[in-house]
C-alpha cells in the first residue's frame, strides 16, 4: 500500500469510528430526552458515557439560582473541592463563565487530584450556563481534539434534558398549586391560550378569528388504546397518558409549536400560528420524529417488562386554516378548515411508528428529509390523495447516521427560509447555533 493508499485509509478508518462515536451520542440522547426524571438521566449517562470515551471519574455538577448539585457517575466518590469553584482560578467556574472547555494535564483541582488528566466540559442550554461535565484519568494527555467535541455533543443533550427534567418538575409544582389554591383567572387564562390570545381576551372581552395562508396541522393517536387500557387500573392509565403527553407538551415548545387540544387519546397541535412562520411544517415533523422516538424507547422498556404498550400513529398535512377562540366559557384556542380534516385523515390513514404526510406538506420539506412515496391512498370522504412517510433526515444535513439530530448545514437552510430577526427561532436551533 502506497503512503498516499494509507493515509486516505486512515481518514476513513478515522471518520468511521467519529461515525460510530456520533451514533452512540444519537443513542444516549434518545434515552436521555425519554425520562423527566433527573436522577435517570444521571443514571444513563454514567452507564452509557463509557461508549465514548475511556476515563476513570465521571460527574456532573450543577448549579441554579437556588441550589447547586454534585453528583459522581462513575468511579470512586468524591467531594467537589472549594477551589474548583474559586471565581479567579477554579477549573469548573472557568469552564461555566467563558463557556468553553477546559483540557488540563497538570494541577488538577483537589476533588481530581488523584488523577493526571481531566476534561472539563460547561453545560449550557437555551444560554443558561446549568453546570459541566467532569472526566478524569490517570493516562497522561489522554484527550484529544474529537474527544472534546464528543463530550460536548453529549453535553448539549445532557444539558437540554436536565432541562426538561426541571421544567416537568416546575409544571408538577405549577398544576398542584393550581388544585390547592385556585389561582387567579388571568393565570387560568395563560395555561389554556397562547399569550397573544389570551391578552386580546383580556383587554377586549373577545378573540377575532384569524386566517391562515399556510400552518401545518398534526394528530396523533395511540393504537390499540382500548385494548391495552383494558389491562390497566384507572390510575396507571391516567400516568401513562400523563407522562407520554406530558412529554409531548415539552417538544411542542421545543419547536415552537402551538398545542390545540387532547381528547382521549389523541393529541394534536399545529405550527405556523399564533405566530407566522415559514418553517412549520419542518418544525412539525422534527416533533413528530421524536415523539415516534419516545414511544419507541418506552415501547422497549415495557417489552423488556412484559407490559402492554402502545404503538403512536402520526398524521401532518399543511394549508390554509381559520383560528380563534370560540365559547363564553372554558375558553378553547382552536383551528377549522378542510386543512384540518385532511390532517386528520392522515392520522387514520397512517402507520403505527411511522409519520405521515400529505403531499402538501411533503412539498414543504422534501429538502430537509427523506420520505417514502405511497403513492395514492384512500382517504375517508376525500378519496385517494398522495401520501408520503418520513424516514429520516438527508445525510448531508444529519449529524447521525440514523437521521435522527440536524446539524448546522441543516439550520443555514431552515433560516434561507425566514429572518430570524422577525421571529423567535425554536429553542433545538440554541445547541446547532452553539456547534458553530
Amino acid at each position: 500500500m502506497s503512503p498516499q493508499e494509507s493515509d486516505v485509509s486512515h481518514l476513513l478508518a478515522k471518520a468511521q469510528a467519529l461515525s460510530s462515536r456520533i451514533a452512540v451520542v444519537n443513542e444516549i440522547a434518545v434515552a436521555i430526552n425519554s425520562s423527566l426524571d433527573l436522577d435517570q438521566i444521571l443514571q444513563v449517562v454514567g452507564k452509557k458515557a463509557k461508549w465514548l470515551l475511556d476515563f476513570e471519574h465521571l460527574s456532573v455538577y450543577l448549579c441554579g439560582d437556588r441550589s447547586e448539585r454534585f453528583v459522581t457517575l462513575f468511579g470512586s466518590a468524591v467531594e467537589l473541592s472549594s477551589d474548583a469553584l474559586d471565581p479567579t482560578t477554579g477549573l469548573i467556574e472557568q469552564a461555566i463563565q467563558s463557556g468553553e472547555p477546559q483540557l488540563i494535564d497538570k494541577n488538577l483541582p483537589e476533588f481530581l487530584s488523584y488523577y493526571t488528566s481531566c476534561l472539563i466540559i460547561p453545560l449550557e442550554n437555551q444560554n443558561q450556563k446549568i453546570g459541566t461535565i467532569n472526566l478524569a484519568t490517570t493516562q497522561e494527555s489522554a484527550y484529544s481534539i474529537d474527544d472534546i467535541r464528543i463530550v460536548y455533543l453529549l453535553a448539549l443533550q445532557l444539558a437540554s434534558a436536565i432541562t426538561n427534567a426541571k421544567r416537568f418538575e416546575e409544571l408538577k409544582l405549577v398544576n398542584s398549586q393550581l388544585e390547592s389554591e385556585k389561582q387567579k383567572s388571568d393565570q387560568l387564562l395563560l395555561n389554556i391560550l397562547p399569550d397573544e390570545i389570551a391578552e386580546e381576551l383580556k383587554s377586549s372581552g373577545q378573540v377575532k378569528p384569524v386566517y391562515y395562508e399556510s400552518a401545518s396541522v398534526l394528530f396523533a393517536d395511540l393504537k390499540d388504546f382500548t385494548k391495552v387500557a383494558e389491562c390497566l387500573t384507572p390510575e396507571e392509565l391516567f400516568n401513562e397518558l400523563n407522562e407520554c403527553f406530558s412529554y409531548f407538551d415539552l417538544l411542542i415548545e421545543k419547536y415552537n409549536l402551538e398545542k390545540l387540544k387532547m381528547i382521549g387519546d389523541s393529541y394534536m397541535c399545529a405550527g405556523g400560528i399564533p405566530k407566522i412562520n415559514q418553517t412549520h411544517a419542518i418544525d412539525t415533523i422534527l416533533a413528530a420524529l421524536e415523539m415516534q422516538a419516545f414511544m419507541r424507547f418506552r415501547k422497549f422498556n415495557k417489552i423488556e417488562n412484559n407490559q402492554p404498550y402502545w404503538n403512536l400513529r402520526i398524521g401532518i398535512h399543511s394549508g390554509s386554516l381559520v383560528a380563534g377562540v370560540i365559547g363564553y366559557k372554558k375558553f378553547a384556542y382552536d383551528v377549522w378548515g378542510d386543512t384540518v380534516n385532511v390532517a386528520a385523515r392522515m392520522e387514520s390513514s397512517g402507520i403505527p411508528g411511522k409519520v405521515n404526510i400529505s403531499g402538501e406538506t411533503y412539498h414543504l420539506i422534501q429538502n430537509f428529509f427523506q420520505c417514502e412515496y405511497r403513492g395514492k391512498v384512500a382517504a375517508k370522504n376525500k378519496g385517494k390523495v398522495d401520501m408520503y412517510l418520513i424516514e429520516k433526515i438527508h445525510p448531508h444535513l444529519s449529524l447521525d447516521p440514523a437521521g435522527f439530530l440536524p446539524n448546522y448545514n441543516f439550520l443555514k437552510l431552515y433560516l434561507n427560509l425566514t429572518d430570524p430577526t422577525l421571529m423567535t427561532l425554536p429553542p433545538f436551533c440554541n445547541w446547532l447555533l452553539a456547534l458553530e
